[in-house]
C-alpha cells in the first residue's frame, strides 16, 4: 500500500510530538534551562504526551481515518503541534523541538496540497452564520495578537511568557487571516475556519488542564479567577465549532 507523503510527515509529527514530550520530562534537569521553564512546560508536556498518545492510538482505527472529520481535526491538532513546538523551541531551544518545528510545518504543508484536502476544500460547505463565525475569529485573533505585541513590545517577561506570545503572534496571525477569508468566500474558507476553531478549542481544554494539574505537579497556587475566565471563553469556540460540525455533515448527506 502506498503511503501519502502527508500521512508519512503528520505521523512523524505526532510521533516527535510525544518524544519530545517524554524525553523533556524523563530528562526535565537536562531540557528545562529554569525553574521558571519547568514550572511552566512540565505540566504542559504532561497534557501533551497524554494527548498525543490518544491521539496516535485513535489513528490507527480505520473507522476513525475514514470519518468526515479526520483530515480537519488532523490539521487542528498539527496547528496545536506546532504551537506548542514554537513556543518550546523559543524556552527550550533543544534539538528535538526545532525537528519538531519543522516536521510539522512539513506535514502542514504537505497536507494543505494533499489531493485528499484538496478533494474536500472543493465539497460545498456553507453556513447560515458566516458573518458571526468569521466575526468571533477576527475578533479572538485580533486580541491575542494585540496583547501579545504589547507585551513583547514591552518586555520584561519571563521565557515562558514571550515563548507562548511568540506563538500567539505566529497562530492567531494564521487564525485573522482565515476568519477574514472566510468572511470573504465562505465555500473557500469554510475548511481552513473550522480547523481554526478545532485548533482554538484544543488550546482551550489544554489551557483548563494546565491550570488544574499545574499545582498538582509543580506546587504552584491555583488561580481560581484565571480558570474560571478561560472556562467562560472557552464557549466561543466550542459552539461554532459545533455548528460548523453540523454543516460539514448536512453537507455529506446532500451530496
Amino acid at each position: 500500500m502506498k503511503v501519502q507523503k502527508h500521512s508519512l510527515f503528520s505521523f512523524l509529527a505526532l510521533v516527535l510530538f510525544i518524544a519530545s514530550s517524554l524525553v523533556n520530562i524523563l530528562w526535565a534537569q537536562m531540557f528545562y534551562p529554569s525553574s521558571e521553564v519547568y514550572t511552566s512546560f512540565y505540566p504542559n508536556d504532561a497534557i501533551n504526551l497524554v494527548f498525543g498518545t490518544i491521539v496516535l492510538l485513535l489513528s490507527f482505527f480505520k473507522v476513525v481515518r475514514d470519518s468526515k472529520f479526520y483530515l480537519p481535526c488532523r490539521s487542528g491538532i498539527l496547528l496545536f503541534i506546532l504551537y506548542n513546538a514554537i513556543a518550546s523551541v523559543y524556552a527550550m531551544r533543544s534539538a528535538l523541538s526545532i525537528l519538531l518545528l519543522i516536521m510539522g510545518v512539513a506535514a502542514l504543508l504537505t497536507l494543505v496540497e494533499s489531493v485528499a484536502y484538496q478533494k474536500l476544500l472543493a465539497t460545498q460547505l456553507t453556513t447560515n452564520h458566516q458573518k458571526l463565525y468569521s466575526a468571533i475569529l477576527i475578533c479572538m485573533a485580533l486580541l491575542f495578537l494585540v496583547r501579545a505585541i504589547i507585551l513583547l513590545v514591552r518586555g520584561g517577561h519571563t521565557t515562558a511568557e514571550t515563548a507562548l506570545n511568540l506563538a500567539d503572534l505566529v497562530l492567531c496571525t494564521l487564525w485573522l487571516a482565515n476568519g477574514i477569508g472566510f468572511l470573504k468566500n465562505q465555500q473557500r474558507c469554510f475548511l481552513a475556519a473550522f480547523i481554526c476553531y478545532i485548533h482554538a478549542s484544543l488550546l482551550c481544554v489544554s489551557l483548563l488542564l494546565f491550570m488544574l494539574i499545574q499545582p498538582v505537579l509543580v506546587g504552584t497556587p491555583f488561580s481560581f479567577t484565571d480558570f474560571l475566565v478561560i472556562a467562560v471563553m472557552s464557549p466561543v469556540f466550542f459552539i461554532p465549532l459545533v455548528f460548523l460540525g453540523k454543516s460539514m455533515v448536512r453537507a455529506e448527506s446532500v451530496s
